[in-house]
């Protein structure tokens, strides 16, 4: 009788001991590892976090000025002198200073409105216009800048890559950094009109509205 009742509880401890290393192992598991967010804080875990970067990027996009001018820095895109020929009326115009130089003598005289057109570069082209001012339209300084709107337009709704690099500018303020220029650009002082960035930013503006 002795002997069962010894196996009996023997056998009961050995039950009780089996339970609460199971019970223990249980309990371990419900304690959770600290996470990074528990060890470093909030920023300790936004450091690391990927995803958080996309999240804050979002949240917080970046609002300093664009600016832009020279050849080969970000953005020279959206100058007048960019590589990007433009049509129009049936003709094409190497870049878009091309046409905006043309655009002076197209009702006055045609045949250097066409000279303009055939420039070898944006920058003889302007020169070309600079030396024949006598013969563009007596109304230029009162059309000019609307006669720009329509050149980019032309310009940015032709070369689908350009649209979309101005459209990704946001609500960023675009400004033609050029010290030669205080009317198209901001001019040696910094102060111009920079009334370029003010057309792209027009256009930018009625772009996303006809999306």
């Amino acid at each position: 009788m002795s002997s069962i009742l010894d196996w009996f509880t023997s056998s009961k401890a050995s039950e009780t001991e089996r339970h609460e290393k199971r019970s223990g192992k249980s309990r371990r598991r419900t304690v959770s590892e600290p996470t990074p967010m528990d060890v470093d804080g909030d920023e300790g875990h936004h450091s690391r976090c990927s995803r958080c970067k996309d999240v804050i990027a979002v949240s917080h996009p970046d609002t300093s000025p664009i600016y832009f001018y020279h050849r080969g820095k970000p953005f020279y895109e959206f100058t007048n002198f960019s590589l990007h020929s433009v049509e129009y009326e049936g003709k094409i115009y190497p870049t878009a200073e091309h046409l905006f130089q043309a655009f002076k003598f197209m009702t006055t005289d045609s045949r250097l409105a066409e000279h303009i057109r055939t420039q070898p570069s944006a920058r003889t082209a302007r020169d070309e216009a600079g030396s024949h001012r006598e013969h563009q339209r007596h109304d230029w300084f009162d059309v000019n800048v609307e006669v720009m709107d329509v050149v980019l337009y032309a310009k940015f709704t032709q070369h689908v890559d350009l649209r979309e690099q101005l459209l990704g500018t946001g609500e960023r303020e675009l400004i033609e950094d050029s010290s030669d220029d205080s009317f198209w650009g901001i001019g040696r002082n910094g102060q111009g009109k920079n009334e370029l960035g003010k057309a792209l930013m027009r256009l930018r503006s009625r772009l996303r509205d006809s999306q």
